[in-house]
């Protein structure tokens, strides 16, 4: 699978070349700054304060759940804004590090951070938006999230029923997806996927951790019922995909993003550089405070194109996009955060209609 163009040389010869100034003046590399640092340690004394507090066994269902949400929501955010830049190796020069640190972070939301590294790494960002290619898209039985994708009666209520459905996001991550992902042999355009022996343990002692540390070891510290204990927990996971959802899953699946068929030669038209244009929704990507709260993942063009680049360093790239891009005629889409929310509920209302496209 390859795309049909090459980029534009004269935008990406112009874009290196600023992107390269920029970290001339600036002194830096492109890893993370200390600001990413100072940040990182706030995220994580939330999620130590957060476990500290379940385990200190809270006297009612509100605290309970108070306590899990800041537990749930600090890991979030520990993973959106080090362990992604962890994964694509931004983080720090060091790949053994960058990897401890992924795995880590990772382990707290109870998602095995090799199978997604695995999806998000070789799979969604060589092919965002193509099905057949990116994992993202495929095989979901609920949505129909690319226009090439089948219709179902199903579908017409889709818009109404999505909310229910991302509310389980981290839930059906955790305790359901990995356990079928582990054992896939073809995924997308992932083929003969094979895992040594030790990854099988690694899988199984990495949720037998996440489930012993979050979720028995809190039962048995609180005075609660284990009932109301588990559904805290359930409910702070939703608070949290919730928040992943309405922040980020726009940028991709939004009304105007473009979704490629892949052609019977197995080429996609156009460049990958058009196809990441085409097939994103930024918001607000040149402001520092958006791109601190969510990772830079608000700012997907400047992410897909500099995969490598810590996102501490996108609030800069994206202005330097954003002048390039309308000095050479490329529409780069930018939305608010109130855009963004909107914006995959109307996709999914569009391709909930009989043979939308």
């Amino acid at each position: 699978m390859k795309f049909r163009s090459r980029p534009d040389p004269d935008f990406h010869r112009a874009l290196r070349r600023a992107v390269d100034r920029y970290f001339a003046l600036n002194r830096r590399d492109r890893f993370a700054t200390p600001g990413l640092w100072l940040k990182a340690a706030l995220y994580a004394s939330g999620l130590i304060a957060g476990w500290l507090w379940l385990m200190a066994g809270p006297s009612d269902f509100i605290e309970q759940l108070a306590a899990y949400t800041l537990f749930g929501m600090a890991s979030l955010l520990l993973v959106l804004n080090l362990a992604h830049d962890a994964a694509h190796n931004a983080l720090v020069p060091s790949r053994r590090v960058n990897r401890v640190i992924f795995c880590l972070t990772f382990g707290t939301l109870g998602v095995d951070a090799p199978l997604w590294a695995m999806r998000h790494v070789h799979s969604y960002h060589l092919y965002p938006n193509i099905n057949g290619c990116d994992a993202d898209i495929d095989h979901n039985p609920f949505l129909r999230l690319s226009p090439n994708h089948p219709w179902r009666p199903r579908h017409r209520f889709q818009h109404l029923y999505a909310p229910l459905i991302y509310m389980l996001v981290n839930l059906h991550a955790a305790l359901v997806q990995d356990a079928i992902y582990i054992f896939k042999k073809q995924l997308a355009n992932l083929r003969d996927i094979r895992h040594p022996p030790s990854r099988y343990v690694g899988f199984v002692v990495g949720k037998l951790a996440y489930v012993g540390l979050v979720v028995a070891a809190p039962i048995l510290a609180s005075p609660l019922p284990w009932w109301q204990v588990a559904l805290a927990y359930v409910a702070a996971t939703a608070v949290m995909s919730l928040f992943f959802v309405v922040t980020l899953i726009g940028t991709h699946f939004a009304d105007g993003n473009a979704f490629p068929a892949l052609a019977e030669d197995g080429t996609i038209e156009g460049s990958f550089t058009s196809h990441v244009f085409a097939s994103s929704l930024d918001w607000h990507p040149t402001s520092k405070l958006a791109v601190a709260l969510v990772g830079g993942l608000n700012a997907h063009v400047a992410h897909h194109l500099f995969p490598t680049v810590s996102h501490a360093h996108y609030p800069a790239i994206s202005a330097i996009i954003e002048r390039l891009a309308r000095r050479h005629g490329i529409t780069h889409r930018r939305a608010s955060w109130v855009g963004l929310v909107g914006a995959p509920f109307r996709h999914l209302h569009r391709l909930g209609q009989t043979n939308a496209v």
